[in-house]
């Protein structure tokens, strides 16, 4: 689900990044809870019109991770709505540190264990992030545009890219790469042994009735909604 901000009355429609570093920590965290609720209820609506059995990804902050009311509140939204844990995945955003609270490893260790998947997003962008690899032991990592977009023109960037990649799967973490644009920028991607990409080549985000129709297509299993 891709949440965005609207003005009443205003066409334009705003990033989180505009809002969210005026929220105090507990309006950030009643607001991942309400789009938590809403990205899974719109998910089952669309498997039970589509057969879609896909999972969906709810972005939470790095400060957030701690909270003592997280496992309860994703436990009982998931029962609520019959939605199975591995089709969730917690993608845990950098642009604040995490704490160093016991809470934060058992958080992480009790969503693991109970099947959501967690991933750091924008991995290299933030706050310490090798550091965190060993604190949320994630499932998943998501390499950022910024190192994707350029990998066939930046040396650099290709390299920093292929040293995520090799150390990713030597500690079984999968990776995705973000911003993925054009079929030049995927193949190179994928010779780096990059399999799973996001970005425009792909697919624009749509409105619910509109995955609804693409998935109902042949070969729509190849999609995945945002």
């Amino acid at each position: 689900m891709l949440f965005r901000w609207r003005a009443e009355d205003a066409p334009k429609r705003h990033s989180p990044l505009m809002f969210l570093p005026q929220l105090t920590p507990a309006q950030t965290s009643e607001l991942f809870f309400w789009v938590m609720e809403e990205a899974i209820s719109e998910a089952r609506v669309l498997s039970n019109w589509t057969g879609w059995n896909g999972y969906i990804s709810v972005n939470i902050e790095a400060d957030q991770i701690g909270d003592p009311a997280l496992i309860e509140h994703i436990s009982s939204t998931l029962q609520r709505y019959a939605w199975a844990p591995e089709r969730l995945m917690v993608e845990v955003t950098e642009r604040r540190a995490i704490p160093a609270f016991p809470s934060v490893a058992r958080n992480v260790q009790s969503l693991r264990k109970s099947g959501v998947r967690v991933a750091m997003d924008d991995f290299g962008e933030g706050y310490a992030s090798f550091e965190y690899l060993k604190i949320l032991d994630p499932s998943d990592i998501k390499i950022p545009a910024s190192f994707t977009a350029d990998v066939t023109k930046d040396v650099r960037n290709a390299e920093i890219v292929r040293g995520l990649v090799d150390i990713s799967r030597r500690l079984s973490i999968n990776v995705v790469a973000e911003g993925v644009e054009t079929r030049e920028c995927a193949q190179a991607l994928h010779g780096m042994g990059l399999q799973s990409m996001q970005g425009y080549l792909f697919g624009e985000p749509r409105e619910l009735e509109e995955w609804a129709q693409l998935l109902k297509q042949p070969g729509a299993s190849v999609l995945q909604p945002s």
